[in-house]
């Protein structure tokens, strides 16, 4: 009973550096997951808080840009200073007072000034200048060396005249008068200590720094290039300045204590763990004797059983759990044999796709006998549309079983057209497959073509959900299949354009380059000027707008990012009119809108999301400014009207031009108000004073029907006859009265001119 005692304590006491171990390292892990999880949410921070700084500076310096090209294209005395025709002083005041005000309106601008190429000479706030005493004159040769260049330069020294302090700016410029002049040049000059200044605004130098270098790595921010004390967390880069923002967390933070902290408590976890290694190596060296006894009994127990004699249980307890451990070896053995298959599948593929080429991936392409060694090859990638929904909807057995579905599918239908493919998942979201045939390289697209609309449409009725197909190049050898593969994927850049069906061929890629993003931004502008002014022709404008990017075959990006701009333009316009129109141009709203929208399949689903939400936001806009002056509105159009009511060309359409306001809200607030149409209220005033004129002059019936709005008597004496009950002559030869209020009045709207 002592020894039995004895070893239940031995034992207890082996196992106690365990339970150390095991507390030691789930303290450890939580310290490293609180550091981890602090340097994350650190970093995060830090990319939105340098995000905003970037998109800040980007629309502070875009702001300036596009203020100055609106006035430059706007004012015609920029274009009639630089034709030369005329050497108007008050031409020249008048550029020289707009680039003053510009300067002085714009905090970022250091100077604006206007080269004219005809006689080299610079106009600038202060006066006029020869070129070649100006001090700027090296920047304008070298903007006349490349007039095409877009965008802003990198850092420059900047003065502009000779003697004076140079000063760092930012330039651009463009060829002038615009849009497509070429009589000079204007320069935009921003100080970028201003800019320094409005970055500075916006950092916290306590807590974190940020450093931004332009494209030739000079110093941007802070202006002295010091180096930041702290870790770089995020690297941003502005694509319409060429600037690269680097921002961290300054040195000395609470994150380096606490992974000061963390490294403290990986130290005392890493010794605890040797410690509790070396006991547990004394303990074992302890019980090492016992248990060598109970080996040798368990052995010479197995010996005698071999005799004949008796097995003992601990003899088959011991054989069975050897053998049920070799089983387990085995199937993990197996297990980790076809996943290496899998594995090996997977990598030839990807060499295959990516162009990588060698002796021994042919050999193993033509021992797998996956496709054939000779025939024409294309790719195809086939891409799951909203993928996060997809994942949303299903677990992940259901998301593997759709995915084994697909592949087969595609398969099974690419070998019913005549092809012979091989398919692997080359991301989360896409498979691609290389698909090979013996036809020509036409029949080969139709095949390709056929395979790709059948299967979305099968894919769409059975599995619940939408695919983009892209279709790469026809080539004739496995050497093709990389150039085929990036045809491909640069042709899903494409969908919304030349997708037939969310599918797309490479070869329907034009090679002519679409016209600039500038055209696409006016038109964006003109839609929301017109929107704004309750302007029904914002429809056709923007009808217009997608056909430019279905026939200019833009990319979805560019796409996307055209329509977004054109949704910023109408809430800035429009978000601060009333609470309702604020709730629809929410940015919360709009990224919802923008999630939808890039979820679209083709360019007419995306028109079509686009356009219910404009209607949605153009009626409640209509229904604010009907609310708020219709009142006012509906006496300033009477009043109008019973002022011109002589006037053969009134109508609906006139006083829509008149007043900004569509036709079937002047007709609807005419009923609203006067309960009556606005055609039967101009017929009541003209017939009232042809009545008088009757009455009271000897005028023909002829002159009195010109006087009152009507091209003919004829016309007019139809009507009149329905209104009184008596043609106009017989009202006279009556010496009927006119009266002071017509009653009784019927819909003339098909004999009124006015309609």
């Amino acid at each position: 009973m002592l020894k039995l005692n004895n070893w239940y304590l031995r034992l207890l006491v082996s196992y106690f550096p365990i339970l150390v171990l095991t507390v030691s390292m789930i303290i450890f892990l939580s310290f490293i997951a609180v550091n981890e999880i602090s340097r994350s949410e650190t970093a995060k921070a830090d990319k939105i808080t340098t995000g905003y700084v970037v998109n800040s500076v980007e629309r502070a310096v875009r702001e300036v840009e596009f203020n100055v090209l609106k006035e430059a294209e706007s004012n015609k005395s920029y274009a009639a200073y630089l034709n030369g025709a005329s050497e108007s002083t008050t031409i020249k005041y008048n550029v020289v007072h707009s680039l003053r005000s510009m300067i002085e309106n714009n905090d970022l601008v250091e100077s604006i000034y206007l080269y004219r190429q005809s006689d080299n000479t610079v106009l600038t706030s202060s006066g006029i200048t020869d070129l070649a005493e100006f001090g700027d004159r090296a920047f304008i040769q070298k903007a006349n060396e490349n007039r095409d260049y877009q965008g802003w330069s990198g850092s420059r020294k900047f003065q502009e005249y000779d003697g004076l302090k140079p000063v760092q700016v930012i330039s651009m410029y463009k060829q002038t008068p615009l849009p497509f002049g070429k009589d000079g040049i204007l320069v935009i000059n921003i100080n970028l200590y201003n800019v320094e200044q409005l970055i500075g605004s916006m950092t916290n130098h306590q807590v974190s720094f940020m450093r931004i270098t332009d494209a030739a790595m000079q110093p941007i921010y802070p202006g002295d290039g010091s180096a930041p004390d702290g870790k770089v967390l995020t690297t941003l880069r502005s694509g319409a300045l060429g600037w690269t923002f680097e921002s961290g967390i300054q040195a000395g933070h609470l994150l380096s204590w606490v992974s000061v902290v963390s490294y403290v408590w990986v130290i005392i976890a890493v010794l605890t763990f040797v410690v509790a290694i070396v006991y547990i190596i004394w303990v074992t060296r302890r019980n090492y004797k016992p248990i060598r006894l109970m080996m040798n009994r368990i052995q010479a127990l197995q010996l005698r059983g071999s005799d004949g004699t008796t097995v003992k249980m601990d003899d088959l307890t011991m054989i069975d759990r050897a053998l049920e451990n070799l089983i387990v070896q085995s199937e993990d053995h197996e297990k980790e044999q076809r996943e290496s298959v899998v594995l090996q599948r997977r990598q030839l593929f990807n060499e295959l796709i990516n162009g990588q080429r060698s002796d021994q991936m042919m050999e193993r392409l033509r021992r797998l006998n996956l496709l054939p060694d000779t025939g024409r090859f294309a790719v195809m990638v086939v891409r799951l549309n909203r993928y996060e929904d997809f994942q949303a909807d299903n677990t992940l057995h259901e998301q593997n079983v759709l995915k084994f579905a697909l592949g087969n599918v595609m398969q099974e239908l690419a070998n019913n057209e005549g092809l012979q493919g091989w398919g692997e998942w080359s991301a989360s979201d896409r498979i691609t497959f290389v698909f090979a045939s013996g036809h020509t390289g036409t029949q080969v697209q139709d095949q390709l073509r056929q395979t790709a609309i059948v299967a979305k449409e099968w894919v769409r009725e059975h599995l619940r959900f939408n695919l983009s197909i892209g279709i790469g190049s026809i080539v004739k050898d496995w050497n093709g299949v990389g150039d085929s593969y990036r045809d491909a994927l640069s042709g899903m850049e494409y969908q919304f354009a030349i997708g037939r069906n969310a599918v797309t061929f490479s070869g329907d890629i034009p090679q002519d380059q679409p016209r600039g993003m500038y055209n696409y931004m006016q038109q964006c502008t003109a839609c929301v000027q017109e929107f704004r002014l309750t302007n029904e022709s914002w429809r056709d404008t923007f009808e217009q707008l997608f056909k430019h990017f279905e026939t200019d075959v833009m990319k979805d990006e560019d796409i996307l990012s055209l329509i977004q701009l054109f949704l910023q333009m109408l809430s800035r316009e429009l978000k601060e009119l009333s609470d309702t129109l604020n709730e629809c141009l929410d940015g919360a709203r709009i990224s919802e809108l923008l999630v939808s929208l890039r979820g679209a399949s083709t360019l007419p689903e995306m028109k079509e999301l686009l356009s219910d939400y404009l209607i949605h936001v153009y009626d409640t806009y209509i229904a604010m400014s009907q609310a708020k002056g219709y009142k006012t509105m509906i006496t300033e159009i009477r009043a109008y009207i019973q002022e011109n009511f002589a006037d053969p060309d009134l109508s609906l359409k006139h006083l829509s031009d008149r007043f900004e306001i569509s036709g079937k809200y002047a007709s609807h607030l005419f009923k609203l108000e006067y309960d009556m149409k606005f055609v039967d209220f101009l017929v009541q005033l003209r017939m009232q004073q042809a009545e008088r004129l009757l009455a009271e002059t000897e005028e023909t019936v002829q002159n009195i029907a010109l006087q009152v709005g009507y091209a003919n008597s004829i016309t007019f004496g139809r009507v009149f006859k329905r209104l009184t009950g008596v043609t106009p002559g017989e009202f006279r030869k009556l010496k009927m009265r006119p009266s002071t209020i017509a009653l009784g009045v019927q819909d003339n709207r098909d004999e009124a001119t006015a309609e």
